[in-house]
């Protein structure tokens, strides 16, 4: 599987639309549909602002063979993300 098949799975199993994460990237849906079928390479800052949205870790959307390179597999670093979108979470019910 590609990047793209792993943002369209994560966000069919939250029940989000595709106009919703679209609009939120500021592109259409149309260009947002390529990014998930794979036919547009993502950004990555694309991929950033999509796990944002999503309320997830960059790492929940990337293959495993690439997360676990980034990460080393590296537990600590796996909690941190968490522990961050945890309190990112925290921050905008505040607001």
């Amino acid at each position: 599987m590609k990047i793209g098949d792993y943002i369209r799975e994560k966000r069919e199993s939250l029940k989000i639309s595709q106009e919703a994460v679209a609009y939120s990237l500021d592109i259409s849906q149309a260009a947002y549909s390529k990014i998930e079928r794979n036919e547009t390479k993502v950004k990555v800052e694309q991929v950033y602002q999509i796990a944002d949205y999503l309320g997830i870790s960059v790492y929940e959307i990337l293959p495993p063979t690439l997360a676990s390179d980034i990460t080393h597999e590296n537990i600590f670093s796996l909690a941190y993300f968490q522990l961050l979108r945890l309190w990112k979470a925290i921050v905008r019910k505040k607001k």
